[in-house]
This record gives C-alpha cells, structure tokens and sequence, in this order.
C-alpha cells in the first residue's frame, strides 16, 4: 500500500529503532533480510549470559514498536507488529563466502532452528518463541511457559518450546492465573484427556481472552474429540511449513 519513499521511511525507522536496541544489549547486527534482523549474541565478542541478554531484547523490541507503530500512525504509515525466535547452541561463526565477498555471519543447525521458532509464533499467536538450551540458561527474572513440543520442517528430531512472557516480577494476577491453567491443560491434551484439556484452556482464556496459545489448543483439542488422534499419536505437532 506504500510508495517507495514512504516504504523506506519505514523501514528505516524500523530497522533503525531495533538495531539500536540489539546493539545496547551487547547484540551483533549479522544482517538485514528485507524486514528481518538476523541478529547474535556472544560473537564476535563474548557475553555472559547470551541467552538472557538476547530475551531482554527481545523484550525491550516488543515494548519500543508499540510506541514506534503510535508514532508511524501519525505519520500515515502502518502499524508494525514482529516475531522473535531465539535459539542457543553451537554454531560456525567468522567469515563466509566467496573469494571475492565474504560476510561475518553464523551458520548450523542452532541458527537454523532459530529461524523456524521465529516462524512458529504465526502457529500460536506469540510474539517471541525460545528454544530448549535458551531455556534452560535463563534466571528466574525471566518468565517462560511452554508451549508445545514440535517437529519443525526439515527436522526429524522433536524440539520442546517456550514462550517468553517477560520480566517474572511484573506478570499480572491474571496472566499466572491463566498460564497455570494452560500448564495443566497441556498436560491433559498430551494424555488424550481432550475433554478436560478443554474446560482448562477456555478457563485460561476467560483470564486472558487474547491469549493465542490457550486458542490453538482450544482449536485443537475440538478438533480430536470430533476426530481422535491415531494410537501412534506421540503429542508432537509436526509443522509443515517454516
């Protein structure tokens, strides 16, 4: 719906916002893929606690577009929404390329994977989906549920995933009323008990009734007890695009 000059105000003052905050949490822009920021942390340079310190960001990104789509509004242009996937694990960093034109980047199975839960939030309604070694390197000043346990496109392997709520000391009443709720519904929908699985995540969503999970599995948990799932059903959701 834009002109190209109005596209490129836009996306600089989107690229621009985010890129200042990665950088203020020790963040390496490795590069821009038309409106995506591939982003590391713990290369070139060392940080403690990459994980964390990439979650926080994350947190601050989603905080700073709400300001920035209020602003954009002003000026004619869109409201922006984002994802976030974060994964942590081993990878090749340094110089890629051709002899000619190298880029400092990363490459692996981690970043690959990292690139599906960014992806995966579109399944949930999520704003920033963590994979299971960010998981288990964060404090308990960070908030996480989980969310599913998946097999993304291209893997065979399935990967257990959270969703980063955000900072633990300002989750309202009503967010760990409903994310309690959605934990034993989760446990239900993996035992085949749909019926109860159900009742639980539509009290999850009567606490937050924009919470995107609870409605995923809502929807699923509708659609098994119209169609159960095969004996061989392992509680895994395979993904079938990225």
């Amino acid at each position: 719906r834009l002109g190209p000059e109005q596209l490129v105000e836009m996306m600089n003052l989107y690229l621009g916002e985010m890129t200042d905050i990665i950088i203020e949490h020790g963040g390496f822009v490795d590069k821009y893929i038309g409106d995506a920021i591939m982003a590391v942390f713990g290369a070139p340079a060392e940080l403690p606690a990459h994980g964390q310190a990439a979650c926080r960001c994350a947190l601050v990104s989603h905080a700073r577009l709400v300001r920035l789509s209020q602003e954009m509004q002003e000026r004619g242009l869109p409201v922006l929404h984002c994802r976030v996937g974060i994964n942590t694990g081993p990878m090749v960093v340094g110089n890629m390329g051709s002899r000619k034109r190298m880029n400092y980047t990363a490459m692996g199975d981690a970043v690959n994977l990292a690139s599906r839960l960014e992806g995966v939030n579109k399944e949930f309604a999520t704003g920033t989906i963590i994979g299971p070694e960010t998981r288990a390197g964060l404090d308990e000043s960070l908030a996480c549920r989980e969310l599913d346990l998946i097999r993304v496109k291209g893997k065979r392997e399935p990967v257990r995933i959270y969703e980063l709520l955000g900072h633990t000391a300002e989750l309202g009443t009503d967010v760990r009323e409903a994310v309690a709720m959605f934990q034993q519904g989760l446990e239900a929908y993996r035992h085949r008990r749909f019926g109860d699985a159900l009742d639980l995540f539509e009290r999850a969503l009567a606490s937050v009734p924009r919470d995107g999970p609870a409605a995923t599995y809502l929807a699923r948990c509708r659609a098994f007890l119209e169609k159960p799932p095969p004996d061989s059903w392992d509680g895994v959701y395979v993904m079938t695009v990225k």
